[in-house]
């Protein structure tokens, strides 16, 4: 059910136990013991005492040292920490500290995110006021803002912070911007009648509460009196943070991949090292070298490196990001981006402009928009006249920041912009009188002096007598006239004619579009004659006002459909508009009904699980709502990124597996909830993050199988070294162990590292946004990772290990520092053949990853280095000749040749 139906729906008399909006004001404040008067100093007391101060309560969070433990169960956080400890018993001082240093950082890096809700609470509380104006004892005092009650009248005045959550009693021309708290765009109008109560028990939401009034919220302009009717954490903010402090983050799809490979490479390393000290005891080993070794082959199948290139990785993608005006607030939300499969977005800011704006104006003579126009008398008229009956300030200068509400801001600026000078206009035809716009009226009304002759852009009115303009809703301003303005003159306007008008300015906000009538009347009694200022009207014109798209989205949305991405949209304003909105930039079916709130109120989970599957547009949602759709889109297993600049939007920030906040609008309280800042409030910038993302998670995957193909390899030396000399019957004590624990050592600082932290830096890949976000339940090996993976890794063992049976069978004491040589060049090799999964080595420019293009060569020289200089000595490593250093990189080279036959087949065959 739409709104527009739930408010036809059967409305009945309030009962008493209805919310305060649903009560006529005078029964409110009977129902709270308040009067004109307000409460006594004492019944205020009481309450105080009853009730507690009207502050957001921390209802008591995880305790900092829980939280700091839960970083340090986490499964490649563990398997750290015994990488740590083996390394000190091997007596790898150097690389036991190294590898704390990252569990450290680790531990930090959890424990920091994990304190977001309690900045957030924070925040919250930083919205409150210090003192507010009350009446008590009949007299109106200022008191703290703690210690407002329920009963309390408060003043409301332009500027001030709500207080509390309130029902209006009395209003003059009340306007309290909602936007941090709806998500609606423009200031909402408050009245004092009591809003209608349904017979299906819908409550009205937020938005449309037009006669209440909401702690944090802000008055734009005029002023008021509102009884409290809820404090501290009974107020709908403190049922945001109540919300906040409920919801619960789950690990990010990087976590949980990198846990499973820490669970696998687990039991793989103590396989490995049962199998390795099994061949040692058969190979004679003593048990102190048996140890040494099964040690250090348990502690090579795990890639050091890993925590560390993650984290330097995601840190590359951050600063990338923040190139391209998002802020990484959270290092796992840098791949995470990439894993997005819905973008829930708030319209306001994000997908708009933010910026009221004239975009149709219907006059006698046509309609268009308004520089389509700018030549026509009447539609010149009509964007004057909108001009004077206007609070808001003229431009100074072309271009000018308009100062004002934002619909009196729009007209300025349409009239503007089709060549009229406002602040001439207004010299020209002084205002002498008003009626400011008020609920009820729905208009607002300015009398001008007579234009003379120099009449401009309302030379069409009457010269010699004072003119009243009108402007406001438009059926209001089509009901009161009489006639419709032409060049020739005004032409009577008849029911069936005026009906048609009604039916114009329907069709016009079915667009989503905010329609106002402009209409005149000449006052024969001047300004004295205002209580006629608004009777017999001409009209002048029907104004469509909106808050247009951003030019970009349109195509940002188009890319994320191309990459698997569903946007949806979800936000506080009107069904209409943002119906009209996700139709001009492709968001959802056009077909297909906006679910409102009351809809999601009504559903239940098992109906929300099979509307949130297609729903592409939510229009009027409370904070609740947008949690329970995002609470339902991650129960369908889609990973979650979700927008938003308010405090109503902080829970769902929270809950999604990627909160993005507004950088620009966007409220402290959203920003602390989030793992992403928008620096420019830009949908599209969210679509270049996800870009980023994928691109950061390419490259983690590219270390990953990296670094574990090369542990393939060694750790196949060690097993299938010993094992072929008990087959052969050559095993000795000088020959049974195949690489030294340092070399290992060596080799994982060369690969893992170096070479390893140089594979952050490759760019996109062509086809980042042309293939679908990987599944959260697809390992990190999918896609045929894990196949390519072992087969490198075998083949690099085998390589090596071939190596050696050679030399060591031709008697060649070389044979370990050649077997050492050849996983090393192996690796550099296989660095320079990972870049890409389908692009040839030889169409990769180096360029286009400088780092690497230093680091291969660096670790050349070095591995050179390790065989011509003492180091050599501490390896255990013995001098190569020219012609078995070329064999050993010669090998080596056969693991790019590999990889390059690999891609082609893979591309000629569709793979």
């Amino acid at each position: 059910m739409t709104t527009e139906d739930s408010l036809s729906a059967t409305v009945l008399p309030a009962p008493a136990s209805a919310p305060p909006h649903a009560l006529p004001a005078e029964d409110v404040l009977t129902i709270l013991g308040s009067g004109p008067d307000g409460l006594t100093a004492a019944d205020a007391a009481a309450r105080l005492a009853e009730d507690g101060p009207n502050e957001l309560v921390d209802r008591g969070g995880t305790p900092g040292w829980r939280i700091l433990l839960a970083q340090l169960r986490q499964v490649m956080v563990l398997i750290l920490i015994g990488a740590a400890l083996l390394s000190l018993v091997l007596g790898k001082l150097l690389e036991a500290g190294a590898i704390g240093a990252i569990v450290v950082l680790f531990a930090i890096l959890g424990f920091l995110q994990e304190h977001r809700a309690e900045r957030a609470i924070a925040a919250l509380r930083a919205m409150a006021v210090a003192v507010v104006k009350v009446t008590r004892d009949g007299r109106l005092v200022e008191v703290p803002a703690s210690h407002l009650v329920r009963g309390d009248r408060v003043m409301l005045e332009a500027g001030t912070v709500v207080p509390a959550d309130m029902r209006m009693v009395e209003v003059a021309d009340l306007r309290i911007a909602e936007a941090a708290l709806t998500g609606e765009s423009e200031p909402v109008v408050k009245a004092t009648a009591a809003l209608p109560h349904h017979a299906d028990g819908a409550d009205v939401p937020l938005g449309d509460r037009t006669c209440a009034a909401f702690r944090g919220t802000q008055v734009a302009a005029g002023r008021g009196v509102g009884v409290v009717t809820a404090t501290g954490m009974d107020t709908e903010i403190g049922r945001i943070a109540d919300l906040l402090q409920e919801v619960e983050g789950g690990a990010t799809p990087l976590q949980a991949r990198l846990d499973r490979v820490g669970v696998q490479l687990a039991v793989l390393g103590m396989a490995v090292a049962a199998v390795v000290a099994g061949l040692g005891l058969l190979a004679g080993e003593t048990p102190a070298d048996l140890a040494l070794t099964a040690i250090s082959v348990a502690v090579a199948v795990i890639p050091e490196g890993l925590p560390a290139v993650v984290t330097f990785t995601l840190a590359i993608g951050a600063q990338r990001m923040l190139r391209r005006q998002t802020l990484i607030r959270s290092l796992p939300a840098v791949e995470t981006l990439g894993s997005t499969t819905v973008i829930c977005s708030d319209k306001t800011g994000t997908l708009t402009e933010n910026r009221m704006t004239v975009v149709h104006l219907w006059t006698s003579e046509g309609h268009g928009t308004p520089t389509d126009l700018a030549d026509q008398p009447v539609a010149a008229a009509a964007l004057a006249a909108g001009a004077l009956c206007n609070d808001a300030d003229a431009p100074s200068e072309p271009g000018a920041e308009l100062v004002g509400d934002p619909t009196e801001t729009a007209l300025v600026a349409a009239a503007a912009a089709t060549g009229i000078d406002v602040r001439e206009l207004r010299r020209q035809a002084p205002r002498v009188a008003e009626r400011p716009f008020d609920a009820d009226r729905k208009r607002m009304s300015t009398v001008h002096a007579p234009l003379g002759t120099a009449g401009g852009a309302l030379a069409l009115l009457a010269p010699d007598v004072a003119i009243a303009v009108v402007k406001g809703a438009g059926e209001q301003v089509v009901a009161r006239a009489t006639a419709v303005q032409t060049q020739a003159g005004p032409s009577p306007l008849d029911a069936s004619g005026r009906d048609a008008l009604v039916a114009r300015a329907d069709a016009m906000a079915a667009e989503g579009l905010r329609v106002l009538g402009i209409a005149w009347r000449p006052l024969a009694g001047g300004a004295g004659d205002l209580a006629h200022a608004e009777d017999d009207l001409v009209l002048l014109g029907l104004v469509g006002i909106i808050d247009p798209p951003r030019q970009e989205v349109a195509e940002a949305v188009a890319t994320c459909r191309a990459a698997g991405i569903r946007p949806v949209m979800i936000t506080g304003d009107h069904p209409l508009t943002a119906r009209a909105i996700a139709a001009q930039l492709g968001i959802g079916d056009e077909h297909a009904p906006v679910v409102t709130g009351a809809d999601l109120q009504a559903m239940t989970d098992d109906e929300l699980d099979r509307v949130v599957a297609t729903a592409g547009v939510y229009a009027r949602v409370a904070p609740a709502d947008k949690l329970r759709v995002v609470a339902a889109l991650q129960q369908r297993g889609e990973v979650v990124a979700m927008t938003g600049d308010g405090v109503n939007d902080a829970p769902a920030l929270k809950r999604a597996d990627i909160g993005v906040a507004m950088g620009i609008t966007g409220t402290d309280v959203s920003k602390e909830a989030a793992d992403v800042v928008l620096r420019d409030d830009n949908f599209a910038t969210i679509v270049a993050a996800v870009e980023e993302g994928r691109t950061i998670y390419d490259n983690l995957r590219r270390f990953v199988s990296f670094a574990v193909a090369g542990n393939i390899g060694k750790i196949l030396v060690m097993v299938g070294w010993p094992l072929a000399l008990l087959l052969t019957g050559t095993v000795s004590a000088e020959t049974a162990v195949a690489l030294l624990p340092l070399q290992l050592l060596w080799l994982n600082l060369m690969t893992d590292g170096l070479l390893g932290l140089a594979m952050g830096f490759e760019p996109t890949e062509p086809d980042a946004m042309r293939r679908g976000p990987t599944p959260s339940s697809a390992g990190l090996w999918h896609g045929g990772l894990g196949r390519r993976t072992v087969w490198v890794g075998l083949l690099v063992g085998a390589l090596a290990l071939g190596v050696g049976l050679v030399a060591l069978s031709a008697g060649n004491p070389a044979w370990q520092t050649m077997m050492f040589t050849t996983i090393a060049f192996a690796q550099v090799f296989q660095a320079l053949g990972s870049r890409s999964a389908t692009a040839s080595v030889f169409v990769t420019p180096l360029t286009t990853n400088r780092v690497l293009l230093g680091v291969v060569p660096a670790v050349v020289v070095l591995q050179l280095l390790a065989l011509a200089t003492p180091l050599a000595g501490l390896l255990g490593l013995v001098p190569l000749s020219l012609v078995q250093l070329g064999v050993c990189v010669g090998l080596g080279a056969v693991v790019l040749l590999a990889l390059e036959v690999a891609k082609a087949t893979r591309v000629r065959g569709g793979g």
